[in-house]
């Protein structure tokens, strides 16, 4: 197993990062914001449509509907399918920008399917671990209300102390997967390895993600077109700061 090695030793400049991010972005604004558009506008209504079949998959007897169970599969996997195609896209167009290359809406419309399987695999592997991490702490808190109920909430602590790390240990995970090219493991592992020594410095990168999707998701849900490639743009940054500016990978 091949990890991504860091061409740095320093720490994340979350400023620089901010910056770069932003310039990044207001270069090829319209079409990153449309392409969000566009995607986003599919992955709503791919929701939307599981919504609507999952009400109807079975009959008032408890009867399964195929034709329902037949359209919730399709929604669902449409929902998969175009958020990774956001996801993927974005980061591919902020590699682009941040080279300054101005973008075509045409560059990001093209999947880059094997970068959409590998961050499918780095998504499903975090989400395990946090899973895991989840049902240990629920079972361990359930073994103190039996033994010492005045200490029942330490694993649910421990928990969230727990994931606040993986979140800003794995920050730079999608980045590391669609620009580095590293399969899901190598993806988790090369993230450690790297942020480990500048974890301060990644969980406040992450806050500032945070609050830029919080700004987006306040406004409508409008302000996310803006918001999302910006986010984007500027772990984009961050993970060249750490690992060098990555190649573009439109052009290939």
């Amino acid at each position: 197993m091949n990890l991504l090695q860091p061409s740095s030793d320093a720490p994340i400049a979350i400023r620089s990062a901010v910056d770069q991010g932003w310039r990044a972005y207001r270069r090829s604004a319209g079409v990153l914001s449309g392409f969000t558009l566009l995607a986003g506008g599919l992955n709503l209504l791919a929701q939307l449509g599981f919504r609507q079949a999952a009400a109807g998959l079975f009959t008032p007897a408890g009867d399964p509907v195929p034709t329902a169970l037949l359209g919730a599969g399709a929604a669902l996997l449409a929902w998969g399918v175009s958020g990774l195609w956001l996801l993927v896209g974005l980061l591919r167009g902020a590699a682009a920008a941040l080279q300054g290359e101005r973008l075509r809406l045409a560059q990001l419309l093209r999947p880059d399917w094997p970068a959409m399987g590998r961050s499918l695999g780095t998504l499903t592997l975090i989400a395990l671990v946090l899973w895991g991490v989840r049902e240990l702490a629920d079972a361990t808190s359930a073994l103190l209300i039996l033994l010492q109920p005045l200490l029942a909430p330490l694993p649910l602590v421990a928990r969230l102390a727990v994931l606040i790390y993986l979140a800003a240990d794995q920050v730079l995970c999608l980045p590391i997967t669609v620009l580095g090219g590293a399969m899901p493991l190598a993806a988790v592992q090369s993230g450690r390895r790297a942020i480990d020594p500048h974890w301060p410095q990644a969980l406040g990168l992450l806050l500032v993600v945070s609050l830029m999707l919080l700004a987006g998701v306040l406004l409508l849900l409008a302000g996310l077109v803006v918001a999302l490639p910006l986010a984007l743009c500027t772990l984009t940054a961050a993970y060249g700061q750490l690992f060098g500016r990555p190649g573009n990978s439109l052009a290939r």
